[in-house]
């Protein structure tokens, strides 16, 4: 079973800790009440959809994350009754994955651990396995700049995605085991700290190199979540544009 871990009120004061935002700056930027906020981080009230998206607003959380991070974090989420979820990918869950033709894989977020890739996947992306953390690839292993044409651009939503969910949502000694694998690279430490633009969120076309003809290939991203059956991981495709 996927354990419960943490609460909404739990990320909000983790993000806020992370931007270096005091609790009475967050309430004035939310334009709620300082015992509000501090309600919403203790447990003590469970915030309406509009003083979490006040409060996702103060804290400059991309829209895009909101709804996962809801699904992490409000235990009345999932329904119950859905019966058990696994940790790891089953046959089905396999088979599922491997009569996609082009690259895919399941990915759990916001950890960006790769916890299945189909043959294509593993074709384009040399050296991601079962196991393998798409961040650690992504800076460590070689393959991802030769194999990704614009790798920094990619390299930097990959790093904004980890730096906004993780903080509450994630074990404190993974993320930091992952941070300081990265940081053998000489890219992190700017990167981490650098903020993206707003058009730099919005990018869905990934650049690849086509492993059969060796010329670059531009692909869309799609980020898909299970709803049934319900799993704890994103499913990740890359297809050819229209």
């Amino acid at each position: 079973m996927i354990e419960q871990r943490y609460t909404i009120g739990e990320y909000v004061r983790e993000r806020r800790h992370s931007v270096g935002m005091s609790c009475g700056e967050m309430a004035v930027r939310a334009r709620i009440p300082r015992v509000v906020a501090e309600e919403v981080e203790s447990g003590a009230r469970e915030p309406s959809s509009d003083t979490l998206t006040q409060l996702f607003d103060a804290l400059q959380v991309p829209v895009w994350f909101r709804g996962h991070i809801g699904s992490l974090t409000r235990p009345d989420f999932l329904p119950s009754g859905l019966g058990a979820v696994p940790d790891t990918p089953t046959p089905d869950d396999l088979a599922d994955l491997r009569s996609l033709t082009h690259p895919a894989c399941f990915q759990v977020l916001p950890t960006f651990d790769i916890v299945a890739a189909n043959s294509a996947y593993q074709r384009w992306f040399p050296g991601v396995e079962a196991g393998t953390n798409a961040l650690e690839w992504m800076f460590l292993n070689p393959a991802a700049k030769a194999v990704l044409p614009e790798w920094s651009a990619e390299a930097r939503l990959l790093v904004n995605a980890f730096r906004v969910l993780s903080p509450g949502l994630a074990d404190d000694k993974r993320i930091a085991e992952i941070a300081d694998r990265c940081g053998r690279a000489p890219e992190w430490d700017r990167m981490w700290t650098a903020p993206l633009r707003p058009d730099e969120l919005h990018r869905d076309r990934v650049l690849v190199r086509d492993p059969v003809t060796r010329r670059n290939r531009g692909m869309i991203a799609r980020i898909y979540a299970p709803e049934f059956p319900r799993r704890p991981w994103m499913l990740y495709r890359l297809v050819p544009g229209a």
